[in-house]
């Protein structure tokens, strides 16, 4: 049998409209998006008894109207005339015996309608079957002709009936839509390549090539910017030509990173953005492995992030609308690690993610440490701050004294003040003038600021009537306190009450804890005096 190729295109660049075929006449079908249905009616709302390939010639019987009977591998049925041409392709004068390709290599995805497609031994609908591909299926393609196609399918080869084909070929330019919520479109063709926006069931998207593994599209991004970029295969179920789901706009979604690469003990800071109203929800993974699960943020919310190990990660958030589309968008950042020691921070963040696997004890320095963070930075404020004073070492020098209710804080400063060379009492001090004189000395405090939470009374104002409060783990305060309010600097000589922590020059919040990080405040000395407090002296 002789075989000659010819492009996808010259099968498509039919000649003329069959204004009305005479009976058993000659016709060649001409499609812009594949087979062409053939149903048991004149109506197109009638059932699809089969279909004929791009390009297929087929034997008209009766016109009447806009409908046809024809009849094709001794099948008749009814096609829309506007579909056929009286002459074949362009160059294509077939001799008896040949036949035409219509596309080399590549790939092809199955589509029946339903169930499965059989694949035979032989290009011959009598020929033993081989195996079966499910519709949906993307198969590798030998060779595809108008009638029959050959295939390789999990190692297996075979034929296949051409017109149950999507061929890759036919669907460059092609407009589609997801099958699903939405899917990632990167900048490169990997999956660890940065993602330029995501793409919704209710956005189209144009088709410019396809690969194995890849597919090139032009779509738009979240703010409606003209985009090209790369959808993985495999999150591609089927192509749709329309809208799925009740969504018929897309939904917003974006994420705002401060950086792109860290090493490792920074801390990153992020912007999650939605449609007004949405659910947003952000995750984490590093190296495709999920570190952080959902965790629901506000649309517009800053947030911060630190990472506890070297890697590349994903930052993911899905927005959700009430009409139950969504969308996600993800940003990629790495962290690396780094030889050279972190400067210690003026106020440590006890609750920023770092300290959950830093062991104290039988419990951890997130959940059981603010005792230990207050002596360090009281260290700091003493001059006496080195590695041996940062919060994991001194967790590591005293673990001995937490208890079950907590940190025995008395005495831990006694042995700190053997070791680091400061002077401390062993009862608490409540006259608010001997705080006044220590502070005075140079002397701070720590102090139960609330129930079950410790920070470092570390100064006096100008005028004597508020203290410098480092607070290690604000949110325990701001949540326990009681008939007292926090209090920042005006800035014209006086202070007001903080509504929330924002308020708070500093303020940051910790999407892993859903907490936030280490602030410096004021309280009135009654309060602070009220409390009671343990003296560390220079």
């Amino acid at each position: 049998m002789k075989r000659m190729g010819y492009s996808l295109a010259s099968v498509c660049l039919l000649l003329w409209l069959l204004a009305g075929a005479a009976l058993a006449e000659p016709a060649w079908v001409e499609t812009e998006k594949g087979s062409l249905n053939v149903r048991s009616k004149a109506n197109a709302k009638s059932t699809i008894v089969s279909k004929v390939p791009n390009g297929s010639k087929v034997e008209v019987l009766e016109t009447k109207g806009d409908w046809s009977r024809i009849e094709y591998n001794g099948k008749k049925g009814y096609v829309k005339s506007s579909f056929l041409r009286e002459e074949p392709p362009e160059g294509a004068s077939l001799e008896a015996g040949e036949v035409m390709v219509i596309q080399m290599g590549g790939y092809a995805r199955i589509d029946t309608q339903s169930g499965a497609l059989n694949v035979r031994k032989k290009a011959d609908p009598k020929s033993v079957v081989v195996t079966q591909v499910p519709n949906g299926a993307r198969v590798e393609l030998v060779e595809a002709t108008l009638q029959w196609s050959s295939i390789v399918y999990q190692g297996k080869t075979g034929y296949v009936q051409t017109q149950y084909l999507a061929l890759d070929s036919q669907m460059i330019g092609r407009t589609v839509y997801p099958d699903g919520a939405y899917l990632y479109v990167r900048q490169e063709e990997s999956a660890l390549s940065q993602s330029l926006t995501a793409v919704s069931a209710a956005q189209p998207m144009t088709i410019l090539g396809i690969g194995e593994q890849w597919v090139r599209v032009s779509c738009q991004d979240g703010e409606g910017a003209a985009i090209e970029g790369y959808v993985s295969m495999a999150d591609i179920a089927q192509w749709r030509e329309t809208p799925s789901g009740a969504a018929q706009t897309p939904v917003y979604a974006q994420l705002e990173l401060s950086a792109d690469a860290l090493r490792l003990g920074e801390e990153l800071d992020a912007v999650a953005r939605g449609e007004e109203g949405a659910s947003c929800v952000v995750r984490v993974l590093r190296d495709g492995k999920t570190v952080m699960d959902d965790r629901t943020v506000s649309s517009g919310a800053a947030f911060s992030y630190r990472p506890r190990k070297s890697g590349v990660y994903q930052m993911e958030l899905v927005v959700r609308r009430a009409d139950g589309a969504s969308i996600g968008y993800e940003a990629r950042f790495t962290v690396e690690e780094s030889g050279m020691a972190a400067e210690a921070p003026e106020v440590y963040s006890q609750k920023d993610g770092w300290w959950l696997d830093k062991k104290y004890s039988r419990s951890n320095l997130d959940q059981s440490g603010c005792a230990i963070f207050t002596l360090s930075h009281a260290l700091q404020q003493l001059g006496k701050d080195s590695e041996k004073s940062a919060p994991d070492a001194l967790a590591k020098t005293y673990p001995m004294y937490l208890a079950e209710s907590g940190t025995v804080t008395g005495n831990l400063l006694a042995a700190a003040g053997r070791d680091f060379g400061f002077k401390t009492e062993k009862d608490k001090i409540s006259d608010a003038s001997r705080i006044v004189q220590g502070f005075s000395e140079g002397a701070v405090f720590s102090f139960a600021i609330v129930s079950g939470h410790i920070a470092l009374a570390a100064g006096l104002s100008e005028d004597g009537t508020m203290v410098h409060v480092v607070d290690s783990a604000p949110s325990a305060t701001f949540e326990r306190i009681e008939n007292a309010r926090l209090y920042i600097d005006d800035g014209q000589g006086g202070y007001q009450a903080a509504q929330s922590l924002w308020d708070i020059p500093g303020a940051k919040y910790y999407l892993e804890t859903d907490q936030f990080g280490g602030l410096e405040y004021y309280l009135t000395l009654d309060y602070v005096a009220g409390r009671g407090v343990r003296l560390i002296h220079p």
